[in-house]
């Protein structure tokens, strides 16, 4: 995402490969939080290639953290609409592929999912 925004903010000449390419993979949304500017060049960026090309998002946060992402509930919303718009959602959950095999993959996950178990009880 940091790249993206980057070459965003460049100009045309430099966005042209991001908006053209059949296929574009922005990994890590949600990392690092974005300015309003920001959230704008991405809010253009995924309405030009709104059913024109492929767009995979990778995130660690949920469809409802992004206004706090994005800093503006409308931006968000629009930008989800956008996305989610004929799109396959695949939600990934388990030990962490970098950290396999090492004890504290075993603890967060099972810290996560004893607070998952416990939303589900509230709800």
């Amino acid at each position: 995402m940091d790249t993206l925004i980057k070459k965003l903010k460049e100009g045309a000449t430099r966005q042209k490969a991001y908006l053209s390419s059949s296929l574009v993979v922005v990994d890590e949304v949600g990392y690092i939080p974005v300015t309003t500017q920001e959230a704008y060049l991405f809010f253009q960026f995924v309405s030009h290639r709104y059913e024109r090309s492929s767009t995979i998002i990778t995130s660690n946060k949920s469809f409802g953290d992004w206004q706090e992402l994005f800093g503006d509930p409308v931006i968000a919303t629009a930008i989800l609409d956008r996305l989610l718009h004929h799109s396959k959602v695949i939600n990934i959950k388990g030990h962490s592929y970098r950290l396999r095999g090492h004890s504290i993959s075993k603890q967060i996950f099972k810290e996560q999912k004893q607070q998952t178990d416990d939303n589900d009880i509230q709800t």
